[in-house]
């Protein structure tokens, strides 16, 4: 019995100790460095860390020996602190530090004293004039810091950059002007607000106040990469190894100068057309004879790998549109009033009819799963027209005045066309019958159709979301303004749809009740990529702006106005493969095609 009982005594005090091992803790804080002398009206830093455990989050307090006593924000145990002062007095001073939970105050732990010397003379410190970050970083993608800072004395400068996760760069020392350009980099790991620190030091020691950038990173929403702004709709092609972005730069790639070119998803560039060979419209993807298809001095043929297959002459025109593509079939409009179709074979091409309509071509033609090709007039036409361009099942003038443009396709034939009369028409494909029109606030750009919606934006800043059976509105929002929109939206399958305006911003919007999840300013992001040289907005010669598209990886590609963007999305955000028409000209390929590859 008597054993037991000591057992039960030794347990008993096991337990206590036990629990007072494992209570919260907190040691006093450590000087991990603090300087022995300073100048006076020079920047002193100070960096303190602490240990223990049970806390999420502790303060530290310094009180500089002056009557001046800082108290710090937020830091997780064993990070470092840094805290800096400026001295105005000659004097000996003694500094203390204190370190207290967030949540209890009471339990402060202060260390030791530490004297500095504050003496006179020393230089004039450098100066953090500026720090730019993007307004977004991505987890996992490496970003740039802008970094503008000066010397009053004209001395050699670095800077250090403490990142907030317990990574820092320093730069070199650099000599020449008194403004100096600074573009350090860094990935972060994880999801938070960073709280960066930006300091600059001469070569004498002396010291800058800090500047303090809040960083914000997340996984969507943000720029990924970035690239010269793009002549027309890009289009994404596996190129039998990896999924391509396949684009004309306005400005040109490497090497220089406006080159058809193709770049990886992760922005990297990969193949550039012959010079001779740069389609001056869009492009689209024929699957039967694996050619990328465009015109330019010509009807051009690309092989995946931008290696010319054929080349056809076409009439000369600076008028023409993008292309449509059915089998070996290539759809192309010209504001000379007519629409051609021309053969792709493995080795050349041929121009195998013409079509004159009433009015310049307006748009892009589209092709319905019978073959027939649907186009739009500035003279208010639409036509439907047989496969070989020489039957006109109909023709018809949908709305009073105004042009019609893009035609798409719903997943029972039913026709959908925007009208410059600030209106949206449905047609009866069999008859050409309108069936119903619905008025919009501003001119309509192009429509994309999604399961049960058809998604447009307008010049006034709306987004609408109509029913694809009655024509009525189930939602509208004013996402921009001044800025409209001017180009397809995307349909994603996670619910969302895209909204591009004319500043390249992108709205991700849920496609039920038209909420903003997220908006991303992708020019915002110029600074932050070196290859971006691009100060203002790139005029083209061709009628509509190019259109976004999205990549197999739920990544969106944004072609806009200042330059071509990767934006990153969600795995589950793909282009929607159960919406009728999800995006321009309908698909990754931009076949125009209802039964065209995704």
């Amino acid at each position: 019995m008597r054993s037991r009982l000591t057992l039960l005594v030794v347990a008993a005090v096991a337990i206590l100790l036990l629990g007072g091992v494992c209570g919260p803790r907190l040691h006093p804080p450590e000087f991990v460095s603090v300087p022995h002398s300073v100048h006076a009206g020079e920047t002193a830093w100070v960096r303190l860390a602490t240990s223990g455990s049970g806390y999420g989050a502790v303060r530290y307090v310094v009180n500089w020996g002056d009557t001046v006593t800082d108290t710090t924000g937020q830091f997780r145990l064993l990070d470092t602190a840094t805290v800096w002062h400026v001295w105005t007095t000659l004097d000996t001073q003694y500094v203390s530090a204190a370190v207290y939970p967030i949540d209890d105050p009471q339990r402060i732990k202060w260390a030791v004293q530490r004297p500095i010397l504050v003496e006179a003379g020393g230089t004039h410190a450098p100066v953090v004039d500026t720090v730019e970050a993007p307004p977004l970083v991505m987890r996992g993608v490496e970003v740039y810091l802008t970094v503008r800072a000066s010397d009053p004395d004209g001395d050699s400068i670095k800077v250090r950059v403490d990142w907030g996760d317990g990574q820092d760069t320093t730069s070199e020392y650099r000599h020449g002007p008194y403004y100096f350009g600074f573009y350090p980099t860094h990935t972060f790991t994880k999801v938070e607000t960073a709280r960066v620190l930006v300091t600059v030091q001469d070569w004498r020691g002396a010291m800058s106040l800090p500047d303090t950038t809040l960083v914000r990173v997340d996984t969507t929403g943000g720029v990924i990469w970035s690239s010269g702004a793009p002549w027309a709709s890009p289009l994404v092609v596996n190129d039998g190894v990896e999924d391509c972005v396949y684009f004309m730069p306005v400005g040109g790639l490497d090497p220089p100068g406006p080159r058809f070119s193709a770049l990886t998803k992760d922005g990297s560039h990969k193949y550039t057309a012959p010079s001779e060979s740069f389609p001056s419209a869009g492009v689209a993807y024929c699957a039967a004879s694996q050619h990328i298809v465009g015109r330019g001095r010509g009807l051009w043929a690309l092989d995946r790998q931008l290696r010319v297959a054929w080349r056809c002459e076409t009439p000369e025109s600076s008028g023409w549109g993008d292309p449509a593509v059915r089998r070996d079939r290539i759809y192309l409009g010209n504001d000379n009033d007519t629409l051609y179709c021309f053969i792709d074979s493995v080795d050349h091409g041929v121009r195998a009819a013409a079509f004159a309509t009433r009015g310049a071509i307006v748009d892009v033609p589209i092709v319905d799963a019978q073959g027939y090709v649907y186009v739009g007039t500035d003279s208010g036409l639409l036509y439907k027209v047989g496969s070989e361009l020489d039957t006109v099942l109909w023709c018809i003038q949908p709305v009073a005045s105004g042009g019609i443009h893009s035609p798409v396709i719903g997943a029972d034939g039913t026709v959908y066309c925007a009208s410059e009369s600030q209106s949206i028409c449905v047609i009866d494909p069999a008859t050409g019958n309108r069936l119903w029109t619905t008025a919009l606030t501003g001119q309509p750009s192009r429509l994309v159709l999604g399961r049960a919606a058809i998604f447009v934006g307008t010049t006034a800043g709306k987004a609408y979301s109509i029913d694809l059976g009655t024509g009525g509105v189930n939602w509208t929002e004013a996402l921009s303004q001044p800025d409209g929109f001017s180009t397809a939206p995307a349909v994603a399958a996670d619910g969302s749809v895209y909204f591009q305006n004319d500043g390249d911003v992108l709205y991700r919007v849920n496609q039920a009740d038209g909420t903003v999840v997220w908006q991303c300013d992708c020019s915002s992001y110029y600074w932050a990529y070196a290859s971006v040289t691009y100060p203002g907005k790139l005029e083209r010669p061709t009628k509509y702006p190019p259109n976004p598209t999205i990549l197999p990886d739920g990544n969106i590609i944004v072609a806009g106005a200042y330059g071509l963007y990767c934006v990153a999305g969600t795995s589950q955000g793909q282009l929607d493969p159960l919406a009728p028409w999800p995006k321009w000209q309908h698909d990754r390929y931009n076949t125009g095609f209802v039964s065209g590859g995704r």
